[in-house]
């Protein structure tokens, strides 16, 4: 049975510096994973109706403007190395990219750039790339805006590092399951990550919304730092027992784990594995997720893997 390809959503539309920036970098990111996994790239766009200039009635007819995106996408096409199927469609991106991600012959990945909008503007104006990430039963490759910017060619690196953040909970195993396979394919290393923080700020929220104080900090610090250990070997034992390197780092620093894992990003890793889940857009687009953060600040592309899948 062949490869799954690589499905790669690119706006070419956005002819701007910052548009065609984004482009190279989905070509090139897209290429190398293709060329390690084995596999093609099927390259899409999607004309999103209202983006239609339609001040430019008079003398602007959609042929033309269909006819330019095929240009574009017959030009896009020259930045990838592996062999490339274009396919151009209509509608609402989002949507078409599922209903792409949801047939017979479903990508082995999803890649998608995005500008990282942020607060109301997100919310009213959306985001693609976070509407396919919530959605998706497959991957999803992330290239967010410092990662576009700080890009760097993977093909000469010796020997690639994958950072696979983990609650040591459900939510984390897909992703876990995902990196293992993956780092078997492209030969990479996979460092697992655990904030401590998280779990101790919500035993110290707990116990004050119960009447009670913290009572005694330093052992909540120390037992959690030991069961974090105890279960970060066990699963170290796992990816080595598969066949792949594998090493753990545990932060103790008072930091969030979205702050923790975007700051350990840039230590000389090529892709960031994680979970996410689809919560509620409304609620996501004022509290945040870790997943989102990551994507908005980390200094490399971000692989979320559904926590469902």
């Amino acid at each position: 049975m062949p490869n799954r390809s690589i499905l790669v959503a690119d706006d070419i539309e956005n002819q701007t510096d910052t548009g065609k920036s984004r482009s190279q970098v989905l070509g090139h990111t897209a290429s190398f994973l293709a060329q390690r996994l084995k596999t093609g790239i099927d390259l899409l766009y999607v004309e999103d109706v209202k983006t239609y200039p339609a001040g430019k009635l008079g003398s602007f007819r959609f042929p033309a403007w269909h006819s330019s995106h095929e240009e574009w996408l017959e030009e896009a096409v020259r930045q990838y190395t592996v062999p490339v199927t274009c396919s151009l469609k209509s509608g609402s991106p989002a949507e078409q990219i599922l209903k792409a991600m949801r047939s017979r012959s479903s990508p082995e990945l999803v890649v998608v750039g995005t500008q990282g909008r942020k607060g109301m503007k997100r919310l009213l104006i959306g985001s693609v790339a976070e509407e396919v990430v919530r959605y998706s039963k497959r991957p999803v490759l992330v290239i967010g805006p410092i990662a576009q910017e700080l890009y760097r060619d993977l093909s000469g690196q010796k020997q690639l590092k994958l950072l696979v953040p983990t609650d040591l909970g459900k939510n984390s195993r897909a992703a876990e399951r995902y990196a293992l396979s993956l780092a078997k394919r492209i030969g990479a290393r996979v460092m697992l990550f655990h904030c401590l923080w998280d779990s101790i700020n919500a035993i110290i929220i707990n116990t004050a919304y119960a009447g009670m104080a913290a009572y005694d900090l330093e052992t909540v610090i120390d037992r959690s730092r030991d069961d974090a250990i105890e279960e970060m070997k066990r699963k170290v034992s796992y990816f080595q027992k598969e066949g792949v390197a594998c090493g753990y780092k545990v932060e103790e620093k008072a930091l969030t784990s979205m702050c923790a894992v975007y700051q350990e990003s840039g230590n000389g890793y090529a892709f960031v594995v994680m979970g996410t889940h689809g919560r509620n857009a409304l609620l996501n687009a004022f509290l945040g997720s870790t997943a989102r953060e990551t994507i908005m600040h980390a200094t490399v592309p971000v692989i979320t893997v559904h926590s469902g899948r």
